[in-house]
C-alpha cells in the first residue's frame, strides 16, 4: 500500500472517530459486518456475458460481482445500494432529482450502460436510469466489467457494463417470501418491504416468478443536522417512495444447450425528491407522480454441435412524470419555473450472437444488434414532440488458449446511430418543426492476455478502446431555457490500461489487486455562450471540447479465520480534467473503503457489521459545492430459526452520524432494521 491510500484509508478512519493507526484498521474490520462468500446456485446463465476461453469454458473478463446472498446480508435493497460495496464503484443520487445512480472509475451510467440479462435498459432520452427504481429481491448476482468489457454487449460501453443477472430455479419446486421493517430512532415505521420468488424445474421447462413491494413514507435525518431555509430536521421532507415489481419467466430446454427463456417485467413507482438543504443553492420542488417500467425480453440459445448460437428480442417502455411546484406546499404551479412533465419512452431491440468453436485452443464471438429509441416528451398544453434515433453495432471477439496458463483476446467492433426523428417546439409560435440531424459512427477494439489459475495467482493485462454516442438530451435539450442544441455531437472516446493480479493463497486469505489507467478524449461537456441566445441566463451549450483522464488502484481481500468471515475492498480514484476550463469533476471521491466482518457463534447465530467510508467528493463543477468526507457503520445479527426460516436485526448508521452523497442533501440517520426469510 502506498503513502496515497494510506492517507486515504486513514482520513476516513479518523472521520469515523477510529484514527490513524495500524490498530485503527484492526478497530475498522471489526466493526464490519456479515458477508455471505457461497456463490447463489440460481443463475440464470443465459443471462450473463463473458469473454470465454476455450479449456473448460474459463471466464476471462477481468469484472467484480455481488451475488444475491451478499445482497441479502448487507439488506441492499437497491441496485444503486447493492452496486456501491464494489471497489471502484461510488453511489450518488443527483440530489436534485433524488436518482440513484453509480460511478464506475468515475465514468456514469450514460458511460457504463445497465443491462439485465445482457439487454440494455435506460431511459431514451438522457441514457440514464434511476437505480433505487430498481429493487434487488429477485436478482441473482450483478456484475461489472470495467473498461474492458465484452464486445457481445454491443454500442456505448465507453467505462463498461452493469449486467443485473435474474434467477433460474434449479429444483422441481422452489421458492421464498421475505418481509421487513425500517424503524427510526423515534420508533416510526421508515420503510417496509415485502417479496416472494416462486420456481420450478421440470427438466424440458422452467417456470421463475417474483413479486416485490419497497415503500418509504419518509427517512429520519440525524440529530446533528442543524435547519436550513428548506429543512427544519427529523423527518426529511419530501423524501417518500413507492416501487413495485411483478416478473415472470417461463424457458422450455429441449435438449442439452438448448434453451429459450421469455420474461415480462413489470415496475411501478413514485416518489418525491427531498429539497436542497444548504446555503449555497436554490432547493427545487419536485415530485415524480409515476415512474414506470414495462418489458418484454426473448432470449435463446441453440447448440449446433459445439457452436452455440444466442438470440436477444425486446421491447421496453418507460413513462414518467415530473411536477416541479412553486413552493414546500406542492400544491400551486404559477412560477416561471414550475411545471408538468410527461416522458413516454420505449425502445425496441433485438441482436444475434454466435460462439463458434474454430479450434480445440480458438473460439470466436461474433454479434450483431439493432436498436430504436424513441422519446416522446410534453409539458402541460403543448403537444408531443417525438425523437427517434437508430442503433446498429457489429463486433468479434476471438480467444486464443495457448496452454494451460496463457490464453489471448482480441476484439473489435463497429457501432452506427442514426437520428431518425427529432422535433422541436417553438412556445411562441405553437409550432412543432424539424430540427438539424446528423448521425455518427465508431469503432471499437481492445485487446487482454491472461496468465495463471486463482490458486497459484493469476495475472492480466488489458487494453480497451471504447466509445459512446451522445443521447437525445445531449443534443437536443434546451435546459429549461438555458441552453442550444447541438445536434453536431460527436462520440466520446476512452483509451483504458489495466493490470491485475488475484490470488487464492488459502481459504484465509483471497485477494485481487488492480492498477488501471483511463485517458478520455471528445468528452462532452457544456460550454458557456452568448446570453442573448437563449431566452434565460445563464446560457450554455454541450460540445466535445472535454479531454480528462482517470487512474487508480482497486484492492480486494476476503477469507475465513475459523468462525470468522472478513471481506474488504478499497479504491483510490485520479481523475482530473486536461480541458483548461477550470471545472472540477464531481461526484467522485479520491478514496473509498468498504468492509465487512462476520463472527459465527453457532450453527444458527452469527454477528456482524460492515463500515462504509470516503474521502470528500465535489458536487458542482465550479468547486464551490463539497461534500465532506465520512463513514458508516453498521451491525447486524442473524439468527436461523429452522433450516427454512432465518430471521434478522440491525442497526444502520450505529453512530446517526451527518453525511452527504451531494452536497446540500443529508442522508438517512441511525435506523433499526428487521427481516424475516422463509426459504423452501
Amino acid at each position: 500500500m502506498n503513502v496515497g491510500q494510506t492517507a486515504g484509508l486513514g482520513s476516513v478512519m479518523q472521520t469515523l472517530g477510529l484514527g490513524k493507526t495500524p490498530m485503527a484498521v484492526a478497530a475498522l474490520l471489526a466493526l464490519c459486518g456479515a458477508q455471505a462468500q457461497a456463490q447463489d446456485a440460481q443463475v440464470f446463465q443465459l443471462g450473463e456475458v463473458e469473454v470465454v476461453s476455450t479449456r473448460a469454458g474459463a471466464d476471462q473478463t477481468p469484472r467484480n460481482t455481488v451475488t444475491a446472498a451478499e445482497i441479502r446480508a448487507q439488506d441492499r435493497d437497491t441496485t444503486g445500494a447493492a452496486l456501491n460495496m464494489l471497489p471502484g464503484v461510488t453511489l450518488n443520487k443527483v440530489g436534485a432529482r433524488n436518482e440513484q445512480m453509480v460511478y464506475v472509475r468515475g465514468f456514469d451510467l450514460r458511460q457504463v450502460p445497465v443491462f439485465i440479462d445482457g439487454v440494455p435498459v435506460y431511459v431514451p432520452y438522457d441514457g440514464y436510469v434511476d437505480l433505487g427504481r430498481f429493487t434487488t429481491f429477485d436478482v441473482s448476482r450483478i456484475e461489472v466489467a470495467k473498461g474492458f468489457s465484452s464486445m457481445v454487449y454491443g454500442a456505448n460501453t465507453l467505462g463498461g457494463a452493469i449486467n443485473i443477472v435474474s434467477r433460474k430455479p434449479q429444483k422441481a419446486f422452489e421458492g421464498e417470501v421475505g418481509t421487513g421493517l425500517n424503524v427510526t430512532d423515534h420508533g416510526e415505521i421508515a420503510a417496509k418491504r415485502a417479496y416472494a420468488n416462486l420456481g420450478t424445474n421440470q427438466g424440458l421447462w422452467y417456470l421463475q416468478a417474483g413479486a416485490s413491494y419497497l415503500e418509504q413514507p419518509y427517512y429520519r435525518l440525524p440529530a446533528e443536522f442543524a435547519k436550513t431555509p428548506a429543512e427544519d430536521g427529523g423527518r426529511r421532507n419530501n423524501s417518500d417512495s413507492r416501487d413495485s415489481k411483478v416478473n415472470v419467466k417461463v424457458a422450455l430446454t429441449p435438449g442439452a444447450g438448448d434453451e429459450y427463456a421469455l420474461s415480462v417485467i413489470r415496475q411501478r413507482g413514485q416518489k418525491g425528491t427531498p429539497p436542497y438543504a444548504g446555503w449555497l443553492s436554490t432547493p427545487r420542488y419536485w415530485r415524480w407522480p409515476y415512474w414506470d417500467k414495462d418489458s418484454v425480453y426473448l432470449i435463446t440459445d441453440t447448440a449446433f454441435g459445439p457452436h452455440q448460437l444466442k438470440t436477444r428480442v425486446y421491447h421496453d417502455e418507460f413513462r414518467n412524470s415530473l411536477y416541479a411546484y412553486d413552493d414546500a406546499s406542492y400544491s400551486t404551479m404559477k412560477k416561471k419555473s414550475s411545471f408538468k412533465s410527461d416522458y413516454n419512452d420505449f425502445t425496441n431491440g433485438a441482436s444475434i450472437e454466435g460462439d463458434l468453436q474454430l479450434a480445440a485452443a480458438n473460439t470466436l464471438k461474433a454479434a450483431a444488434h439493432w436498436k430504436e429509441d424513441v422519446h416522446r416528451e410534453h409539458n402541460a398544453g403543448e403537444p408531443y414532440r417525438r425523437f427517434k434515433d437508430r442503433t446498429t453495432s457489429v463486433g468479434v471477439e476471438d480467444a486464443q488458449q495457448w496452454n494451460e496458463q496463457l490464453s489471448f483476446v482480441a476484439g473489435i467492433g463497429y457501432d452506427t446511430r442514426s437520428t431518425l426523428e427529432a422535433q422541436d417546439y417553438n412556445s411562441a409560435t405553437k409550432v412543432v418543426s424539424d430540427f438539424v440531424r446528423d448521425d455518427g459512427n465508431a469503432l471499437n477494439g481492445q485487446v487482454g492476455a491472461f496468465y495463471g489459475q486463482p490458486s497459484t495467482g493469476r495475472a492480466f493485462f488489458t487494453i480497451a478502446d471504447k466509445s459512446r454516442f451522445p443521447t437525445i438530451k445531449d443534443r437536443y435539450s434546451y435546459r429549461m431555457g438555458t441552453a442550444i442544441p447541438n445536434a453536431a455531437l460527436k462520440d466520446e472516446q476512452a483509451l483504458h490500461y489495466e493490470f491485475g493480479y488475484a490470488r487464492d493463497v488459502s481459504p484465509a486469505l483471497r485477494y485481487d489487486a488492480r492498477i488501471f489507467y483511463s485517458d478520455i478524449s471528445n468528452l462532452i461537456q457544456s460550454v458557456t455562450i452568448s446570453p442573448t441566445l437563449c431566452t434565460s441566463a445563464p446560457c450554455s451549450q454541450m460540445q466535445n471540447i472535454g479531454k480528462a483522464s482517470s487512474a487508480g488502484i482497486e484492492l480486494d481481500v476476503h477469507g475465513d479465520l475459523g468462525a470468522w468471515r472478513y471481506a474488504a475492498n478499497y479504491a483510490y480514484l485520479d481523475r482530473r480534467n486536461h480541458t483548461g476550463n477550470g471545472q472540477m469533476l464531481t461526484d467522485t471521491p479520491r478514496h473509498k473503503l468498504f468492509a465487512t466482518l462476520d463472527w459465527r457463534l453457532a450453527d444458527a447465530w452469527s454477528v456482524g457489521g460492515s463500515v462504509d467510508g470516503m474521502t470528500r467528493r465535489y458536487s458542482s463543477s465550479d468547486g464551490k459545492q463539497v461534500a465532506p468526507a465520512f463513514a458508516i457503520a453498521s451491525l447486524k445479527g442473524s439468527w436461523r430459526a429452522t433450516a427454512a426460516l432465518t430471521v434478522d436485526v440491525g442497526v444502520r448508521n450505529v453512530f446517526d452520524r451527518l453525511y452527504y452523497l451531494a452536497e446540500g442533501f443529508p442522508e438517512e440517520g441511525r435506523t433499526w432494521i428487521a427481516n424475516a426469510n422463509y426459504r423452501f
